[in-house]
């Protein structure tokens, strides 16, 4: 911070809301962002606000800058394993109504069952 810290409780609060944001992240609770989206826009207007009233200095912001930076990573990675388990039910869908085996002339060949029927499937 600078020489002449100044106290901003909209700092706080926003540190306050990216740690909330954080915990949401690594709990797997992807069902408070949303809100957690809604107050941090309203922290953003009241920042933005703040700061036509007077200088607010980048060192005051800087924890900020790590904190986000820190979430868009965690939001990154929550974002790829949200991919990665689609691919996967998707795959065992296809599992579920289908079979592919190949023919005797090495040609991959897939049948398609219809509700109710069933593969057994040996080793």
């Amino acid at each position: 911070m600078s020489d002449e810290t100044v106290e901003f409780p909209l700092i706080d609060s926003l540190q306050e809301l990216l740690e909330d944001e954080r915990i949401a992240l690594i709990e797997g609770k992807m069902d408070a962002l949303p809100d957690l989206l809604e107050r941090k826009e309203a922290l953003f207007e009241e920042l933005s606000t703040l700061q036509e009233e007077e200088e607010i200095d980048a060192d005051d912001l800087a924890p900020l800058q790590d904190g986000f930076a820190r979430n868009q990573r965690l939001l990154e990675s929550a974002q790829a394993g949200l991919r990665a388990t689609q691919e996967r039910m998707g795959t065992l869908r296809r599992v579920r109504t289908s079979f592919e085996s190949y023919d005797n002339r090495g040609q991959r060949q897939a049948v398609h069952l219809s509700a109710g029927q069933r593969v057994e499937k040996r080793a």
